[in-house]
C-alpha cells in the first residue's frame, strides 16, 4: 500500500504550532489569565497539535477542478 504525504495546509499549521505553544504555556509555573487552561491539560494541547499535524500531511489534497466535475 502506498501512501503519498504533503505538506500541511498553513493554516493548520499555525493552528497546531498555537496549540503547541498553548500546551507548553500550561505546564510551566506562570499564571495565565486564560480560563480552562491548566497544567493537567498541557500534554493533550500538545497532542492535539501533533495530531493535527498528522492529520493534514496524511490527509489526500482537495482538488477544485474534481469537484466541478
Amino acid at each position: 500500500m502506498e501512501m503519498n504525504m504533503r505538506a500541511p495546509n498553513i493554516a493548520l499549521f499555525v493552528v497546531a504550532g498555537c496549540l503547541a505553544v498553548l500546551g507548553v504555556l500550561c505546564a510551566l509555573p506562570i499564571e495565565m489569565p486564560l480560563p480552562g487552561l491548566n497544567p493537567n491539560n498541557a500534554a493533550w494541547y500538545i497532542f492535539l497539535g501533533w495530531f493535527m499535524l498528522a492529520a493534514g500531511t496524511v490527509l489526500p489534497l482537495h482538488r477544485a477542478s474534481s469537484a466541478t466535475e
